[in-house]
């Protein structure tokens, strides 16, 4: 009961900010990102359609899934859009692993955890969430500006 309510609170206040973002607008939390991860200009640029492709990847799993901005997903979306999220994110991170130097990889994966940690901390701790159900808070498009 509490990994659902955690799941479904992760969906509701992280995904939808990213997944739901305008077409065309760069990922949220770009400034932010570049700035920690001290990104060259040459990433900049390699970087943000790494970022825009997971948010529409992103965007089509929730859709597919009937999953709606403000409607609580049931269990059984949360457990359709699981795996498809994690391989955005494997694929996201391939990309990005092929762009960032081997320490801005760690410090976008520190980034991914603190995100984490947050997300849990709204949620009250021993919710449940594993890091893979709210790392795509932090697909470094959700509290923090890319």
């Amino acid at each position: 009961m509490y990994k659902a309510l955690a799941l479904t609170a992760t969906l509701l206040f992280a995904s939808p900010l990213v997944a739901f973002a305008a077409p065309g607008d760069s990922p949220p939390h770009m400034d932010m990102i570049s700035e920690r991860l001290q990104l060259t200009d040459e990433q900049k640029t390699q970087v943000q359609p790494i970022l825009e492709q997971h948010r529409e990847d992103r965007r089509a799993i929730l859709t597919n899934a009937g999953i709606e901005r403000g409607t609580p997903p049931t269990q059984e979306q949360l457990d359709a859009i699981r795996m498809p999220l994690q391989e955005a994110r494997d694929r996201r991170d391939q990309a990005l692993a092929a762009v960032l130097s081997p320490e801005q990889m760690t410090t976008f994966n520190e980034m991914q955890q603190q995100m984490r940690d947050r997300m849990q901390n709204k949620m009250g701790s021993g919710s449940g969430a594993t890091d893979s159900d709210a790392s795509d808070s932090m697909d470094t498009d959700s509290s923090t500006t890319n």
